[in-house]
Formats: C-alpha cells, sequence, structure tokens
C-alpha cells in the first residue's frame, strides 16, 4: 500500500497518517510516564511524603479527580494515545471499523471541548475573592487568562474535532471506507 493511496483522498491520508505520528509519540510518553510514576509509587517515601500533603481548598473537580485516581489516570492517558494511533492507522487504511472510531472519539473530544468551553473552572481554579475584594490579585489575573485561554482552544479543538467527525460521518469521505478486511 502507497503512503498516499490514488483515488482516495490526499488531504485525510495526510491528516491521518500525522494524528498516528503524534498519538504514537504521546503514547510513548503515556507509558514512560505510566512507569516513571509505578516506580515512585513503589518507595516508601512517597507514601510518607503523601500522608502530610494538603489538598488546596478551592481545587478544580477535574483535578481532585486526577489526585485521588492518578493510576488510572496515567493508564487512561496511554489507552487514550494508543487508541488514537490504532485507529488513526485505520483511518489511514480506510478500514470502517476504524471510521466508526474515531468518529466516536472526535464526538467524544468535541463533547469534552463544548463542556470546557461552557465550564472552564472544572479544570482551572476559580479566582480567589471574598466578596468583591481580590485575595490574590496575580492569581487571578493569571486564572482569568487561562480560562480565557482554555475557552479559546476548546472552542477552537472542539469545532475542527466536530467538523472532522461530520466529514468522516456524512460526508464524501465516508464511500472511501470499506466494510471487507480484504479490501
Amino acid at each position: 500500500m502507497k503512503l498516499l493511496p490514488e483515488g482516495k483522498s490526499r488531504g485525510l491520508s495526510r491528516l491521518a497518517l500525522g494524528a498516528a505520528a503524534l498519538c504514537g509519540l504521546m503514547a510513548l510518553k503515556a507509558a514512560y510516564d505510566l512507569f516513571t510514576l509505578l516506580e515512585v509509587f513503589s518507595t516508601p517515601a512517597f507514601y510518607l511524603a503523601l500522608a502530610r500533603a494538603t489538598v488546596p481548598v478551592e481545587m478544580p473537580p477535574l483535578a481532585g479527580l486526577m489526585i485521588r485516581n492518578m493510576r488510572s489516570v496515567f493508564v487512561f492517558s496511554l489507552l487514550f494515545w494508543l487508541s488514537g494511533f490504532v485507529l488513526a492507522l485505520g483511518v489511514w487504511a480506510r478500514k470502517e471499523w476504524a471510521r466508526s472510531g474515531a468518529v466516536a472519539m472526535l464526538y467524544l473530544l468535541s463533547a469534552a471541548a463544548l463542556l470546557l468551553l461552557l465550564y472552564p473552572w472544572l479544570a482551572i481554579p476559580r479566582p480567589l475573592v471574598y466578596g468583591e475584594i481580590s485575595l490574590a490579585p496575580e492569581f487571578n489575573a493569571s486564572v482569568r487568562a487561562a480560562a480565557y485561554v482554555a475557552r479559546i482552544l476548546a472552542l477552537l479543538l472542539g469545532s475542527l474535532s466536530l467538523w472532522w467527525a461530520l466529514a468522516l460521518d456524512r460526508g464524501d469521505l465516508k464511500k472511501e471506507f470499506s466494510k471487507i478486511s480484504g479490501e
């Protein structure tokens, strides 16, 4: 099979190969991070350090979830990037199972981006104010800037994910995929 197959969308082939390269690199990084975390978790000093750790008062809900389930988050990250890698290679090879999996993943990513667009405080701390008095002006300014950037990125990446999901689900690109594994 050629790198850019004839008679097929070259843009989709390039995007699939680029996504496979990105997901493959991120999967390697996630595996390295997971093994590093497991190595750190196996030391008794780590548990002694955690025993005296305190959790911030106004921690964002997603950050709290990640702290309570640290190992699961690292495993999920590895599985997410591996599935992205496999789906991207399947889309490049124009397999129907990869198209439907990629469409589902892209819809989920766009839904997560919409959630972050509407509620950035799920992932970013809220500004520290008492009444109308700012308790930490520098912190509050950086938190507001982070929420603004998160909303802009969520809008851009979410709309891009939704556009590709719709293109793969309803557009002319859907006709390029084969249901038979031998084709």
